[in-house]
């Protein structure tokens, strides 16, 4: 057993981190002119008095921000395209502070995603100009690592598994998700022959695999090979349901993560399947009963894009992602 301990934990694990229109809605009005009814027989017209014409209405631009603006289309939802663009709904409120109500957007309504960055501020005098340069934004870089013995015998004999589960992010100085990637490496028992049995009489595997290590690949690296497709509700496999939370997460701190979780995922860590009404418990239907109307569509759109669980005996993905941002190191 020390033999094979000391062969698990001399397996390195690497992962690379990841690298890290303007629009004015004027709206112009016209007012319809009364034609004067026109007397009878005058005996000597009037002239008729000179009229300034009407000016032309004036139109704020000091309220149209500069950068670049989404248009909402029909089925978007604010948190939706926060999330989209890096964002969190604070943030994205602030940008528009025209919208009073994040719930009650419509469909080609133009929205700030991107304030215009001024280059400089000048401060001038009478014989000078100064000008002050906007601050770096600092970017902190974390790696997590969580491992997890599985006890699978209950559905399928033999077939007990070690999980790896890595995260590596990429905060701002606010704390906030700007990258992120999420991986595994499960190791079965056929990938190591003998693992379970260090008395097995044929050594020669040990030597060989101390030799020139193990061929394994992460669930990302198998894609399509890992087949959970063919049995995902979702119909996605599974380096397509991590891509979609690595992209919803984007813009959240990892205490609104972890919020997230614990409020819209169920017992085994995966979030209410609103999208497939079909799979809920009834535990399942008297939590999401509690839900607005907005949170409940907003269950359907992620469980459109993703089911899988993001903490339970597989895989620990946020007990991870809390240690990359424990760990985080200012990236120079």
């Amino acid at each position: 057993m020390k033999k094979t301990l000391g062969i698990i934990l001399s397996i390195s694990l690497a992962f690379s981190v990841l690298a890290l229109p303007i629009f004015a809605a004027v709206d112009t009005t016209t007012s319809a002119t009364v034609e004067a009814a026109t007397p009878a027989a005058p005996a000597t017209p009037a002239k008729p008095a000179a009229t300034a014409p009407a000016a032309a209405p004036s139109v704020d631009t000091s309220k149209i921000a500069a950068g670049t603006y989404y248009t909402v289309v029909s089925g978007d939802f604010f948190w939706q395209i926060a999330a989209k663009h890096g964002l969190t709904i604070d943030a994205l409120a602030k940008l528009n502070p025209q919208i009073k109500n994040v719930n009650l957007i419509f469909p080609g309504q133009k929205i700030l995603v991107k304030a215009e960055e001024v280059a400089a501020t000048s401060t001038s005098t009478s014989t000078s100009t100064v000008a002050v340069a906007p601050a770096a934004k600092k970017l902190y870089q974390g790696i997590g690592m969580v491992a997890n013995y599985r006890d699978n015998t209950a559905r399928q004999k033999d077939h007990d598994n070690l999980n790896i589960t890595t995260v590596a992010a990429l905060f701002d100085d606010a704390g906030k998700i700007v990258k992120l990637q999420f991986d595994v490496v499960e190791i079965l028992p056929d990938m190591f022959p003998g693992w379970m049995d260090p008395e097995a009489a044929d050594k020669s595997f040990y030597k060989d695999a101390q030799a020139n290590g193990f061929n394994w690949e992460t669930k990302k690296e198998e894609g399509d090979a890992y087949g959970m497709k063919a049995s995902a509700v979702s119909g996605k496999e599974w380096w397509e349901q991590m891509n979609f939370y690595e992209e919803y997460f984007k813009g959240k701190t990892v205490a609104e993560v972890q919020d997230w979780f614990a409020k819209y995922c169920d017992a085994n860590g995966r979030p209410y399947k609103m999208a497939y009404p079909e799979k809920l418990t009834d535990a399942d239907k008297a939590k999401v009963a509690t839900f607005t109307e907005a949170e409940k569509k907003m269950l359907v759109d992620v469980t459109t894009g993703a089911t899988m669980s993001l903490q339970d005996p597989h895989s620990r993905f946020i007990d991870a992602l809390v240690k990359a941002y424990e760990v985080r190191k200012e990236v120079k």
